[in-house]
């Protein structure tokens, strides 16, 4: 049986004990800490997402109660997996050093790092890539003494959202330092991608997977004529991408990585997607 884990970003109206109870409840082994500062403007908000979240664990939370928040995640039979802070590779190192501690008291053993941010404007690819390269020499260097491995997260719209532009990055180093967050859902977001390609292309970099739906929608046609769309989350089941041929090339590439659902189906509470999430999941990996 695979390991499943989740992500707390899509929990955000749980506070801690809940979201560990939850996890229990669905046989969930692996826990992924979101520490985060929440605004002033989304606080006086509905919990959200990427907005107010019930377990309002900051970055400085984590470090200063890391020890009883890691007892009670043991305790209740699952593992600290990783942190995702609002952290970019250009942070300071005051704010890095934090978020590298945290997860290192914690033992959560990895921490989420942006590359740069993606230009707006017509840019220079390869100049970029070599400036943010040796903002993760740095960065890679700083973790090491945490004794924490940084990871880099396929996502959309950045400058690792392909399985080519994340090794681009994490070729410089070694597998041991970096790895990548190898997130399906974000591929559906970004057009046709081979399974056993994007294994092949990250195979010794993949650290873990994100599980999540995503569908293309036509919104209507531009003034030219053209068909609009946008993409939206859906059930693992209903999205364009198919959930076990991508499950079947990590099995035959003997990649089997911890799989972190990271659902985000509207109209559902975040207890009601990782459920469904958990659910499909299971028929998935049976399936395959």
């Amino acid at each position: 049986m695979s390991m499943l884990g989740v992500n707390a970003v899509m929990l955000p109206e749980l506070d801690f004990e809940e979201q560990i109870g939850l996890c229990r409840e669905l046989g969930v082994t692996h826990y992924q800490l979101r520490p985060r500062i929440i605004s002033p403007e989304h606080r006086a908000r509905p919990y959200a997402n990427w907005g107010n979240h019930k377990f309002d664990l900051t970055p400085r939370r984590l470090v200063k109660e890391a020890g009883e928040i890691r007892r009670r995640l043991v305790d209740a039979g699952l593992t600290p997996f990783g942190t995702v802070p609002n952290a970019s590779v250009d942070d300071s190192d005051e704010s890095l050093n934090q978020d590298f501690e945290g997860a290192a008291a914690v033992g959560a053993g990895r921490v989420r790092i942006s590359p740069l941010p993606l230009p707006q404007a017509p840019f220079d690819y390869p100049e970029l890539l070599e400036r943010m390269v040796d903002c993760f020499q740095r960065v890679v260097g700083m973790a090491e003494r945490w004794d924490v491995k940084i990871v880099i997260e396929t996502h959309a719209r950045s400058l690792a959202c392909s399985p080519a532009l994340a090794w681009n990055i994490c070729r410089h180093f070694s597998p041991d330092r970096v790895g990548v967050i190898f997130d399906i859902n974000n591929f559906n977001m970004e057009g046709n991608v081979p399974p056993d390609l994007a294994v092949a292309v990250l195979r010794p970099y993949i650290d873990h997977v994100h599980i999540g739906g995503m569908m293309r929608a036509t919104t209507g046609n531009d003034t030219a004529g053209f068909r609009t769309i946008e993409t939206r989350p859906c059930p693992l089941d209903e999205a364009d991408l198919h959930l076990p041929t991508w499950l079947n090339a990590l099995s035959k590439a003997s990649v089997r990585p911890p799989l972190v659902i990271e659902s985000f189906v509207r109209q559902m509470t975040g207890a009601d997607r990782l459920r469904d999430a958990v659910r499909i999941l299971r028929r998935a990996l049976e399936a395959c």
